[in-house]
């Protein structure tokens, strides 16, 4: 009796392992076979090298800034 039910356990366990590891299997394969057709017909483009150098110039600060940032600060303090 306990034979059989542990027997019937174990079927059970291995169809659900089976059905499991079947949709995980199906599942990387498709979302793999999607990149690669979605990389084929839509590639992504480079982005150009000036592009960048023109974003680490603009990151440099004005002295003009820096001296209207500083007397905002000297005049809050004062106010305080």
């Amino acid at each position: 009796m306990v034979a059989d039910l542990l027997l019937e356990a174990a079927a059970l366990m291995f169809i659900g392992m089976v059905a499991v590891f079947t949709f995980l299997f199906l599942l990387v394969v498709l979302l793999r076979l999607m990149s690669h057709t979605v990389q084929r017909y839509f590639p992504v483009k480079q982005a150009e090298k000036s592009t960048k150098l023109e974003t680490a110039s603009s990151q440099t600060v004005s002295p003009a800034v820096v001296a209207a940032i500083g007397a905002a600060v000297h005049q809050y303090r004062q106010k305080q």
